[in-house]
């Protein structure tokens, strides 16, 4: 069996600065990922757009990730 690649996006509580934490997953081991606070549209006081383009960012990124990885053969 080979390496199974996913990523998770889950919310980060208001007092961490809200936004977004991706973790990149290796056979449900975490193998990297990041932050993404919704910093810009927030200072504009537009917090639900500025979470939806943290979302964004993190679902890219995840995105980009897993197109770099071995994806296994056909069964």
């Amino acid at each position: 069996m080979g390496v199974i690649y996913s990523y998770e996006i889950e919310p980060r509580p208001s007092e961490l600065g809200g936004g977004w934490r991706l973790r990149l997953l290796e056979n449900d081991m975490e193998v990297g990922g990041g932050i993404f606070p919704p910093i810009e549209d927030i200072e504009e006081g537009n917090t639900d757009l500025a979470a939806q383009k943290a979302y964004g960012d993190a679902l890219s990124e995840a995105s980009i990730w897993l197109a770099t990885r071995e994806q296994p053969g056909p069964i």
